[in-house]
């Protein structure tokens, strides 16, 4: 996988679907990242459905793998299209940090403008000094999980931000940022929700075969998270971890759903290893998601 361009590959991908399946399945840029690529949204199901679900992927550039099983899960549900999808539309973002995935598979190399590749090259620098980072280049870029800009997307959400501290400055990850939802990727996944009213938002993170629920929210919403999460814990097979109680980090993609807007929300943190994941672990990911999509529809369609 590392031989290929995941984001190209992506592109033709989507496009492919969309030429096979052109009633069921629109694909559009929803922002550019700051070395030009576009962030593609997936629209699978008709949008005047009753029910919307957020599907955002790879937001860390090293957790790419994740892209993979997002188109997979596109590939499959068109092959089984039923009438629940005129209920249910999905809204997928399969690689929501496309510039990161590049960092990650190809290192600096493969960001096309200098200016960025050199504000790249001074948070190696930053985190050399720090310890942060190996000797090591490669490994560096391929650990990398934040945007072209230094920014860990999630950790640039409107929720908690003030509260989390991070780095200050630019790095392959925790910095949050210069200020909340400063980033094109991060705008993207929230125009989805200024435009569709949401049912749900699922986020695939790696690793740890693990889902987090339980933002800090109570009553019906705690309600509605919880059962969002035992359904996915049903099909996946994945352990529910409460978000608050393990501490997690907040300003998140999932923190901001559940407690800025209500919507129920998890992140699935799929596979074992360390990221970027081996592609042995790809048959175990899919087997384990294989059927949640469905799962989800009969969730709110049944």
């Amino acid at each position: 996988m590392s031989e290929v361009c995941l984001y190209e590959w992506l592109k033709e991908k989507l496009d492919q679907l969309v030429y096979s399946n052109p009633e069921r399945l629109q694909v559009e840029a929803r922002a550019r990242t700051a070395d030009g690529r576009e962030i593609l949204e997936a629209v699978l199901g008709s949008t005047q459905s009753r029910y919307h679900i957020l599907i955002q992927a790879a937001i860390h550039g090293r957790e790419y793998m994740n892209a993979l099983l997002a188109v997979q899960q596109i590939e499959e549900a068109l092959k089984n299209y039923n009438e629940l999808l005129e209920q249910v539309c999905f809204h997928v973002l399969p690689m929501s940090n496309p510039d990161g995935v590049v960092i990650s598979q190809r290192g600096i190399e493969g960001i096309r403008h200098a200016g960025i590749r050199k504000e790249l090259e001074q948070c190696y620098q930053n985190d050399m000094c720090t310890g942060k980072a190996e000797k090591n280049r490669k490994e560096y870029w391929k650990r990398w999980k934040a945007n072209a800009r230094g920014v860990d997307l999630n950790r640039n959400f409107d929720s908690g931000w003030e509260l989390f501290q991070g780095v200050s400055i630019p790095s392959a990850d925790h910095y949050k940022g210069p200020y909340p939802e400063s980033e094109p990727e991060v705008r993207a996944i929230l125009s989805v929700a200024e435009e569709y009213p949401l049912t749900c938002t699922v986020s695939y993170h790696s690793s740890g075969n693990v889902i987090y629920w339980d933002y800090g929210c109570g009553g019906e919403l705690l309600d509605q998270d919880r059962k969002l999460a035992q359904t996915v814990s049903r099909v996946t097979g994945y352990e529910q971890v409460s978000s608050v109680q393990d501490a997690q980090d907040g300003a998140g993609c999932s923190d901001y759903f559940v407690l800025e807007r209500g919507i129920p929300s998890v992140t699935i943190e799929n596979g074992a290893g360390e990221c970027p994941l081996s592609m042995e672990e790809y048959p175990s990911i899919w087997s384990a998601n294989r059927f949640l999509w469905p799962a989800l529809e009969r969730l709110y369609a049944r």
